[in-house]
């Protein structure tokens, strides 16, 4: 092995928007604070939530987009816009956060897990048997700065006219054949939390092309009431939720919308580095989607032989200085709160999900930020080889 490069201190693995904060970030939030107005609905003048949501329509080519407080907020303010009631199954993707299927449970609705597929997110087989059986919604799950192929999850929809919510929370900024994750079903939801590719800290994102969807989520959203009328006497009225994001959070985003484009030519160039000088050809288990040059570059994620080589290969390389970790130990349904706590057996979902839970185990990621020197990116090689010497990836 040639010489080794200066020793670092461990590298913080999630450096994306949120850790990328300077004095422009510092400069838009002190505008706010200065103006007095940080509740989205103060004053009269266009607010810094109106011109954000403005931008990022056209960032992502839709029609409609609404600033919340949070992906999950955003996840339940979708599945409420296309009118999801208390019983409704909602199918959704085994291998997910565990707020996917939270956000259906919250709204008393029973998300029904489908096994993962390494392609188009969602077995095609087992998602078209359960749509047989009923359903309000199907929620596919963009995963780490990857947009899957979901046309063929599209097509069963539409078969069956059942409205598509793509959860885009981890995917902003990722693109499948060009068109952005979160644009190709009827609702896409995202995420601003601390570790995504722009952040505000917390923050979510609804968008849609959809008017009548648009409205129910604003109005949702917004205590249920009618904003233009002040009203909830209004026919459009409803028992709300107040999930509203403020101008300080928006100030945030619309600093870090313009840095995004520059920060993915770099993470995708440091991963590239890495990539190339691990020889990645030669290793089956990099995992990617159908689109390489649409992913984010956030990351690396191997698919290793067995779940003890992957807990293997995480605790040599925490001992190296580099941060492997399993992105979920196991499917949501696994969790004691869905398995103590549910409502019917069908919390569990009757669907076969041996896939997700066998990925679960074995897949492992390797978080890649654009802040990463050539001290870095060298050491990480070096790292990588050592570990591959080891033949912890296989």
């Amino acid at each position: 092995m040639g010489k080794r490069t200066k020793k670092i201190e461990k590298i913080n693995p999630n450096e994306f928007g949120g850790l990328l904060y300077d004095h422009q970030e510092l400069d838009a939030v002190l505008h706010v604070l200065f103006d007095a107005k940080i509740f989205r609905y103060a004053g009269r003048k266009l607010s810094k939530v109106d011109r954000f949501e403005n931008e990022i329509k056209k960032y992502l080519r839709v029609k409609y987009a609404l600033g919340l407080n949070s992906g999950t907020s955003a996840l339940k303010t979708a599945l409420y816009a296309i009118g999801v009631k208390p019983h409704d199954r909602v199918l959704i993707s085994a291998y997910t956060f565990i707020a996917t299927a939270a956000s259906v449970v919250n709204l008393g609705a029973i998300p029904i897990p489908i096994d993962f597929d390494m392609n188009n997110c969602m077995n095609l087989s087992i998602l078209e048997q359960e749509t047989n059986k009923g359903c309000t919604a199907i929620i596919p799950v963009h995963l780490q700065g990857r947009a899957f192929n979901i046309e063929p999850i599209l097509k069963v929809a539409r078969q069956h006219n059942i409205p598509v919510i793509e959860d885009a929370c981890q995917a902003f900024a990722s693109k499948y054949h060009d068109t952005p994750a979160g644009v190709f079903g009827d609702i896409g939801v995202y995420s601003f939390q601390q570790y995504k590719q722009i952040s505000s800290g917390e923050g979510g994102l609804i968008v849609t092309n959809n008017e009548n969807y648009y409205r129910r989520a604003k109005i949702y959203s917004d205590h249920g009431m009618v904003r233009e009328l002040m009203s909830w006497d209004s026919t459009e009225a409803m028992i709300g939720d107040n999930l509203r994001i403020n101008n300080l959070q928006a100030a945030i985003l619309r600093v870090q919308l313009k840095k995004v484009s520059r920060l993915l030519v770099r993470q995708k160039k440091n991963r590239s580095y890495i990539l190339s000088h691990i020889d990645s050809s030669n290793i089956k288990s990099i995992v990617n989607s159908g689109d390489i040059e649409g992913e984010t570059g956030m990351n690396i994620m191997f698919l290793t032989s067995s779940a003890k080589i992957a807990t293997g290969l995480i605790a040599h390389a925490k001992q190296r200085k580099i941060e492997f970790r399993r992105l979920w130990d196991r499917p949501y349904y696994k969790y004691d709160v869905f398995r103590v706590n549910k409502l019917t057996p069908e919390y569990l979902g009757s669907a076969n999900c041996e896939r997700a839970e066998d990925i679960s185990q074995r897949l492992i990621s390797l978080s890649i930020s654009p802040t990463l020197s050539e001290d870095n990116l060298k050491n990480i090689v070096l790292e990588i080889k050592a570990l591959l010497g080891l033949k912890y990836i296989i």
